[in-house]
């Protein structure tokens, strides 16, 4: 995807001091609202966009430090800042019946959503959760033993700060997080550097010590959350993703009521890049 053309596809929204990049399109009075992950931004999504927007309107936003947005420079921008920064811009868009796509690092902040919601401080109408490869960990004990003592966040922590060192190399690792890298075409390889180089981005990129300390403070708060929860949610995850495992997410299901677990085969951590066309199905039925 052009780079330039995926930028005139939205538009700047001043929110709570950040200028936030925003994709608002489709009519549906039902709204679909995808969250990125680590390392990424609202691009990814753009073969499964025009399909989504027939059925919902689809706002996808590019998260403060990502994308095309702000990215504030020695200042770690909290899971709770980029909580505080969305329900701002939902609060400016007006929306409603919300269905919540969340990938990786936007995991995260859907579960904390998902724990202000259940303060009934909010007057979000949520319909569903639907959680993809996610790299929050959801059980220490599993993690221990299935990584020998390394979290998945910190072997992804490792392999991204890697990969951000020089464009050559990235393109070498980026392909480990792909069952088949052929699916991840030179263009949209070339466009997520661009993005994540854009202000800078590759100098304040890594925090993923930070948030990692942040998911363990929070996990209590989040854990509660699931466990109260009475929304429909799904967990969607590429089978042969090399960070976050089958029995995590089988795990993760097991703490939520009316949780479908859905694998997709041959697959790695990007569904909407690899498998588009499965991945929009199971969003949808």
């Amino acid at each position: 995807m052009d780079v330039k053309a995926w930028s005139e596809k939205g538009k700047m929204f001043s929110v709570l001091g950040k200028e936030v990049f925003v994709i608002d399109e489709g009519s549906s009075e039902n709204t679909l609202v995808i969250l990125h992950g680590y390392g990424t931004s609202t691009i990814d999504y753009h073969k499964i966009l025009p399909e989504l927007t027939k059925h919902y309107r689809v706002v996808l936003q590019d998260l403060v430090g990502f994308g095309f947005s702000d990215k504030p420079n020695k200042q770690y921008f909290s899971i709770l800042d980029q909580t505080d920064v969305i329900l701002e811009l939902w609060k400016i868009l007006e929306l409603e019946n919300i269905t919540l796509v969340s990938h990786n690092l936007g995991a995260a902040i859907a579960l904390e959503l998902m724990a202000r919601n259940k303060t009934q401080l909010l007057d979000i109408n949520f319909k569903e959760f639907v959680f993809l490869n996610s790299t929050v960990s959801f059980n220490h004990e599993i993690e221990d033993e299935e990584h020998d003592n390394v979290s998945p966040l910190q072997d992804f922590s490792r392999k991204m700060q890697l990969m951000f060192s020089s464009f050559a190399y990235y393109k070498i690792k980026v392909k480990d997080f792909f069952f088949d890298s052929n699916h991840f075409s030179e263009e949209d390889m070339k466009a997520r550097w661009i993005l994540m180089d854009h202000k800078d981005g590759r100098e304040i990129i890594d925090f993923l010590a930070n948030y990692g300390t942040e998911c363990r403070l929070l996990w209590n708060r989040w854990f509660t959350a699931l466990d109260k929860n009475i929304l429909p949610c799904k967990i969607i995850i590429g089978k042969n993703d090399i960070i976050y495992s089958e029995i995590e997410a089988g795990h993760f299901a097991n703490h939520i009521r009316d949780c479908k677990l859905h694998n997709i085969e041959n697959c790695g951590h990007y569904p909407m890049l690899e498998k588009p066309n499965e991945l929009i199905n199971l969003i949808l039925n």
